[in-house]
């Protein structure tokens, strides 16, 4: 585990479908999902950070502005072509 904790600011999506996916990755972020108690919350984050993450531990404090949780990556979908992300999800430590 790293000694330094990976913090990746996010933020609440309100648009949701394939079309606006796409304009986030062209912009270079990622949708994703906080899963918690059968609850899911839309967020889209950085790629490159995520990544950072990824390799790192798999664990990253998220900030979503008005509070900073720590955060584990579920699952990640990739490309199967290109080896870029395309969905995220996490859940609370």
């Amino acid at each position: 585990m790293s000694e330094t904790q990976i913090v990746i600011a996010a933020k609440l999506r309100t648009e949701f479908g394939k079309g606006y996916a796409r304009k986030l990755r062209a912009q270079g972020k990622i949708p994703g999902n906080i899963l918690h108690q059968a609850k899911s919350t839309p967020i889209e984050l950085e790629s490159k950070l995520l990544s950072k993450a990824w390799q790192a531990d798999k664990k990253f404090v998220l900030d979503l502005g008005t509070e900073q949780k720590e955060v584990r990556i579920q699952e990640l979908q990739l490309n199967s072509v290109k080896r870029t992300a395309l969905h995220v999800d996490l859940m609370y430590v």
